[in-house]
């Protein structure tokens, strides 16, 4: 049985998810921009690197992202230099808290007000061992540790709304090899509550093939989905892991607006004679920002 409460989690083998592709208008305003920064043209860096992302719905890279902060950073112009970094850390949940200290780049930042609050949430942002940020509409929500307790008193995982409406989901994820669950049928278990939720929430396990997107088996729970608000509850779901699996992913997530909070989850094999879960096959597209 894997265990993957908060308290203890396993180094699972991470496998690459399906990314969205920028526009090739992208990359030619980041070259642009990266020549630029080399010639310490600063502001023209930067605004180069504001219409790469304005090409891509304003999207980005981490990496381009946090150039773009240190760009406008050394042309002197705080606010964006904030602007860029607060959507790195509140939206795409950047957690390299020694990286943005050591920053050179950043220095004249660090008697702004608004500098160490930002190394406050950097430091919320990490997570847990193994987990990761996902989703079509990843950088529409908060995905943290959470500081309000479970329910024996240790730290959950949270999934938040950050915007009145959104046409998509978040989740926050695991994967792993399925060497020792071949041919088996396994159980994926965990509790979840929620607050306001208007889209639905839930759990999902998915079994893929390689060199394919189509899965072998999926239930992301669309059929008996999490609503509103409710108390902490028990969630289970079981498929098959054939032969011919590649890979085995999991993890809670939220569509649309609201609030969840989720522990205790584990895999774990279980006798045949269990049902198979779920009613609904629909594969979810897990674009993320990197």
């Amino acid at each position: 049985m894997m265990n993957f409460s908060i308290s203890v989690f396993l180094v699972l083998v991470l496998n690459p998810i399906y990314a969205q592709v920028p526009p090739a208008q992208y990359n030619v305003f980041i070259e642009k921009a990266d020549s630029l920064f080399k010639l310490n043209e600063y502001k023209s860096a930067a605004e180069n690197y504001s219409l790469a992302f304005k090409t891509f719905e304003w999207k980005s890279t981490p990496m381009d992202r946090y150039k773009a902060a240190r760009a406008w950073a050394l042309a002197n112009v705080t606010d964006s230099a904030f602007e860029y970094l607060d959507r790195m850390v509140n939206k795409i949940g950047y957690s390299k808290l020694d990286e943005i200290v050591a920053e050179e780049d950043f220095t004249a930042l660090h008697s702004d007000k608004r500098w160490e609050p930002l190394l406050d949430r950097v430091k919320r942002n990490k997570l847990p061992t193994g987990w990761y940020r996902s989703g079509n509409e990843s950088t529409s929500y908060q995905m943290l540790i959470d500081s309000i307790p479970g329910q024996d008193g240790k730290k959950v995982l949270t999934i938040k709304s950050l915007e009145p409406k959104i046409q998509g989901f978040g989740t926050l994820m695991q994967d792993f090899l399925p060497d020792d669950y071949i041919g088996k049928r396994i159980k994926l278990s965990g509790y979840m509550k929620s607050l306001d939720v208007k889209g639905w929430a839930g759990f999902w396990l998915r079994v893929d093939q390689a060199s394919s997107q189509k899965p072998l088996a999926f239930d992301n729970m669309q059929d008996r989905a999490v609503k509103g608000t409710t108390d902490w509850k028990k969630y289970e779901i079981v498929l098959e892991v054939p032969k011919n699996a590649s890979n085995i992913l999991f993890g809670a997530l939220l569509n649309g607006v609201g609030q969840i909070w989720f522990e205790k989850l584990q895999i774990e094999v279980v006798n045949k004679s269990v049902p198979l879960t779920g009613t609904k096959r629909t594969e979810p597209n897990l674009d993320f920002e990197k």
